[in-house]
């Protein structure tokens, strides 16, 4: 079995990711901004061969879930750099049992390309108004979420659409650089 394809995430830029969704999306809550992310990562993938974040995503039981984002916005994970711990109390509210989103300043808007803000504004808004039973059905149709076991990392690999008529430059492509990348 080949080697699963990850990248390093760059949580300075996620952290103005998630800025950046609250500020268009007052009140988004942690599973919505999970699966907004996931679905922008894997446009972005099939478009450009490499994701926005390159989080590790972990398939869980309602579906997948960028972990650094995760960690960040729940703030539950010692190994965190407290430098980054300290930028997000500084710069977001997240309040109730669904950790609802609210931006306490504007994103940096310099860590993003224009092909990044394009899928994640396409991405915000086809999944941000979803139920959760509609996300949840939609991340469980996922290739990603039916090949990987439950709690364990999704290779990129399995974002690429299988009638991505690019699929095969891309994910060479993607096994080329992801070792080197900090997107």
């Amino acid at each position: 079995m080949a080697k699963k394809i990850r990248y390093r995430t760059n949580l300075s830029k996620a952290i103005e990711t998630i800025i950046w969704l609250a500020n268009e999306k007052p009140g988004i809550d942690i599973y919505h901004v999970a699966k907004v992310l996931y679905y922008a990562d894997k446009m972005h993938l099939n478009r450009y061969a490499r994701p926005i974040l390159g989080d590790t995503y972990i398939n869980m039981e309602f579906g997948q879930v960028p972990s650094a984002i995760r960690d960040l916005i729940t703030e539950s994970f010692p190994w965190l750099d407290p430098d980054y711990l300290e930028e997000v109390a500084k710069s977001l509210r997240a309040e109730g049992r669904r950790r609802e989103l609210t931006a306490l300043r504007r994103p940096n808007m310099d860590y993003f390309s224009q092909t990044d803000i394009e899928c994640l504004c396409e991405s915000l808004q086809k999944y941000g108004n979803l139920s959760f039973g509609d996300l949840v059905r939609l991340a469980h149709g996922e290739k990603s979420y039916i090949e990987t076991e439950l709690n364990q990392s999704i290779d990129y690999a399995l974002m690429v659409d299988d009638d991505n008529p690019d699929r095969d430059d891309i994910l060479r492509q993607m096994a080329e650089t992801a070792p080197y990348v900090q997107v």
